[in-house]
């Protein structure tokens, strides 16, 4: 059932709700190594940081995007994410240099970033060319 209700949605709320998901991969891959394996938060940040991008970029070709997974494909789509997370810390430290509170910056991030990266994944690492 969920599944039909994917299909029938727009190409972005299917990128948004695989977002959430991606979010939580990444808060439980963090809370396992922090908890359970002992390491440190910024090695484990890391490394959830690394399986949440992988999980992102499977479940957005095969459920947003509809393409096989290639390589090229995902180096484009790493780039993409670090993109993405520069410009987060980029929009935060102008909103706070700009005597804006974190969360108005929060804000903004959530509403810029997603929208920026669609864009930036469906051109330039989903487009149609490249699949072919």
């Amino acid at each position: 059932m969920l599944l039909k209700l994917l299909d029938r949605s727009p190409q972005f709320v299917r990128f948004g709700l695989i977002g959430v998901v991606n979010t939580g991969v990444h808060a439980l891959v963090l809370a396992a190594l922090v908890e359970l394996a002992g390491c440190g938060v910024v090695l484990a940040n890391a490394a959830a940081f690394m399986m949440s991008n992988i999980f992102s970029y499977f479940m957005n070709a095969a459920i947003t995007f509809r393409t096989p997974p290639r390589f090229a494909s995902y180096l484009k789509f790493f780039a993409a994410s670090l993109v993405a997370l520069g410009s987060t810390m980029l929009i935060s430290g102008v909103m706070a240099h700009l005597g804006f509170h974190y969360l108005q910056g929060f804000l903004v991030v959530i509403v810029l970033v997603p929208a920026i990266s669609y864009l930036a994944i469906k051109i330039w690492v989903f487009s149609g060319k490249q699949q072919a």
